[in-house]
């Protein structure tokens, strides 16, 4: 967060200027400090919003107006005249959702949202090329997870619909059976103009989300996520037709916990992005000095930058959840002790994540509702190239400049790698105690090494740009990654469950 104010983004950033003299003596760029006062703001209204609009039957419509108003408000201030997007995608996506049948309208939306992302993209690439500036590709992004989801969603009830149709329909492969994770997603019939304008502008995630499924907003807004209690009657006793009637009241628990613990993470991180970030970046290890400095400098600059690259979206995807959570949103059921679960929405653990002993394990905890987004909408629903899938579909939702594109196809090549090292050199290193430590300590420095080879394309962007980065390290991480997702018989999910099988029936 350190870009300053100037001409250049002033003339791209298309939000409220309305605080640029207070801007200007926090240092921050006008976007930023626009950013920060509407997150502040949602917070506020997510206190009130749980306080003064309980989720009761007669406060249901309220809840969806006040939400969806209060987010379009937000929104405005934000981002100015380019809400406009959001609102011409939704829209579209709910006429089609409308008019197109079910077999085919969520192939539909899913392209129509993908190319106008896209070309939200490509309009960024060419008229703002390599600007930091806050605009509404962000929230564009967040939309066209909503409403892809939605339609697949409202497809897989169809589904469902029609297989309780058929006399056999185990036989029917038009439409194939749901799993578990889809039979409690699926929705039946399209939602209420009122409840689509809630779930696309509700005022906690319009900013930066993170990703909320539909079925999961609706029951947040009308209470089926909460806990229920009797409150007429004896604990254990049974209702009864002649005395006082049983009515069960909706439980809403406590937010102070999850919200506090979340607000005290982002303190740690906003303080490493204001008092490390702007003088560690990640440009700074292609710079002359960087590049001729000893190996084990270079290494060690390496991993502390991309570090504090990452704690900026540690501080933002966290801010985001403690937002929600103020309101609400999040709650998961309760654990085995019988507390609340807030982790409905939790899109980060920075801790997980950097103590992880191999690159899936890190990816799976970075923001973990795309992760979400794609295994439902992508990895669940194909038969070959699932993990190929997922990577060409993340780099496509992500924008298009090169870099994005060279992170994602080493990220694919490294997974397949360390898939390979876990099925084949892992069993030799699980025979003592001490082996398990070493092979822990080397594949936490592999996944961390394997991750900044593989995220500083993401920050460069240019193609120039990375290959002399990579150049400098005589592409030894890249060309290893490769090698090793070739040769490694456990790398290929399909090769080593058919290697497996020949096993199986050479043995029996």
């Amino acid at each position: 967060m350190d870009q300053p104010i100037g001409d250049a983004m002033r003339s791209t950033y298309r939000g409220s200027h309305i605080f640029s003299f207070a801007a200007k003596r926090t240092g921050l760029g006008l976007d930023q400090f626009n950013f920060l006062i509407a997150e502040i703001l949602a917070f506020i209204f997510a206190i009130c919003f749980r306080r003064y609009l309980p989720p009761k039957p007669n406060n249901l419509i309220k809840r969806h107006l006040v939400a969806s108003l209060l987010g379009i408000a937000l929104g405005q201030f934000c981002f100015g005249s380019q809400i406009w997007h959001l609102i011409v995608q939704s829209c579209v996506s709910y006429l089609m959702l409308c008019v197109i049948p079910p077999k085919h309208s969520f192939k539909v939306i899913f392209v129509f949202c993908m190319i106008y992302m896209s070309a939200i993209h490509i309009h960024r690439l060419i008229y703002d090329y390599g600007n930091y500036t806050l605009d509404i590709s962000g929230p564009l992004m967040i939309n066209t997870q909503k409403l892809t989801a939605l339609a697949f969603a409202f497809y897989d009830g169809y589904r469902s619909q029609q297989r309780a149709k058929r006399r056999r329909p185990d036989d029917d492969k038009d439409f194939p059976p749901l799993n578990a994770d889809q039979e409690k997603q699926k929705i039946t019939d399209i939602p209420h103009p009122i409840e689509f304008l809630s779930y696309v502008f509700y005022f906690h995630g319009i900013c930066v989300g993170p990703l909320c499924f539909y079925k999961d907003y609706l029951d947040y807004i009308e209470g089926r996520n909460l806990l229920v209690i009797p409150t007429s009657r004896a604990e254990n006793t049974e209702p009864s037709d002649t005395t006082d009637e049983y009515r069960p009241e909706i439980v809403q628990p406590s937010t102070f916990w999850p919200v506090f613990t979340k607000l005290a993470q982002c303190v740690l991180w906003g303080y490493i992005l204001m008092f490390y970030t702007p003088y560690f970046t990640i440009e700074y290890n292609i710079s002359k000095e960087m590049v001729n400095s000893p190996l084990f400098k270079r290494i060690q600059y390496l991993l502390f930058s991309t570090f504090c690259t990452r704690a900026k979206y540690y501080f933002a995807f966290i801010l985001a959840e403690a937002i929600n959570n103020a309101g609400g949103l999040g709650l998961n059921g309760i654990d085995e002790k019988g507390q609340p679960k807030w982790n409905l929405l939790t899109n980060i653990k920075p801790f997980e994540l950097e103590t992880a002993t191999s690159l899936k394990a890190i990816l799976d905890l970075w923001n973990m509702q795309t992760v979400l987004w794609l295994r439902r909408i992508c990895y669940d629903r194909m038969t070959k190239g699932r993990t190929l899938g997922v990577f060409v579909l993340s780099a496509l939702w992500h924008g298009f400049y090169p870099g994005y594109y060279v992170c994602f196809v080493l990220a694919a090549f490294e997974t397949y790698a360390g898939r390979g090292i876990r099925r084949q050199i892992r069993p030799y290193f699980q025979k003592n105690q001490v082996l398990k430590i070493v092979y822990a300590c080397i594949t936490w420095f592999g996944a961390q090494l394997a991750l900044n080879f593989a995220v500083t394309p993401f920050s460069l962007m240019e193609i120039q740009k990375v290959w002399y980065f990579y150049k400098t390290w005589y592409f030894f991480v890249p060309v290893v990654s490769i090698i090793l997702a070739l040769t490694l018989n456990g790398a290929s999910t399909k090769s080593f469950t058919k290697k497996r099988e020949t096993e199986q029936t050479k043995s029996d």
